[in-house]
């Protein structure tokens, strides 16, 4: 699926706006590359439906397609590098020890700051107590937050459950395009 490193560097270039837009020349300045190299990946990415494109004059604008799971894989492994600069011990011990009685959907890390996002409330104080000054939030209360919290959905680190995170996202995906979209599309 990835020949090299250039697919997931194109990838990476949503990373801090899941639902941003980007032409294919933009993206060839970005990364430093020719525009016709860029320009065969991106195609190729289109043709996968891992990228979704809009037609504006004689230009592309591509997103992501969060309903094809190569995407989702893609944008799980840059969660992965970005969680091997994290030292999350403590978190994949407590995650293990607790992992039959506590249904944790995803743990997240910005600005220092840990969000829990749980099935059953209930588990919020045990949480607290392990992990001082987090914020445990359900399903519900995780899709308002990542909608209100710019800084949340901008610059994140998934330190477990990135599917669920990415499955999360889309259900609020309209909402967060009308936020944090360049464009309406």
């Amino acid at each position: 699926m990835i020949e090299n490193s250039l697919e997931l560097g194109i990838i990476a270039l949503y990373d801090d706006n899941l639902v941003n837009l980007f032409s294919i020349n933009s993206i060839s300045k970005q990364l430093g590359r020719k525009y016709p190299y860029i320009n065969k990946k991106v195609t190729s990415l289109l043709k996968q439906g891992i990228l979704k494109k809009i037609v504006i004059g004689k230009s592309y604008m591509c997103s992501l397609n969060f309903d094809n799971d190569k995407t989702i894989l893609l944008l799980q492994m840059l969660e992965l590098q970005k969680k091997a600069r994290l030292d999350t011990g403590k978190i994949d011990r407590f995650i293990g020890q607790t992992r039959l009685r506590m249904t944790l959907h995803c743990v997240l890390e910005f600005d220092r700051r840990l969000v829990f996002v749980v099935e059953n409330l209930g588990d919020r104080r045990e949480l607290q107590r392990e992990f001082k000054n987090c914020t445990v939030v359900d399903k519900k209360e995780f899709l308002g937050l990542i909608a209100d919290e710019k800084r949340l959905f901008t610059g994140h680190t998934v330190i477990y459950g990135a599917e669920r995170f990415f499955e999360l996202l889309k259900i609020e995906l309209d909402e967060l395009k009308r936020i944090h979209s360049p464009l309406s599309y």
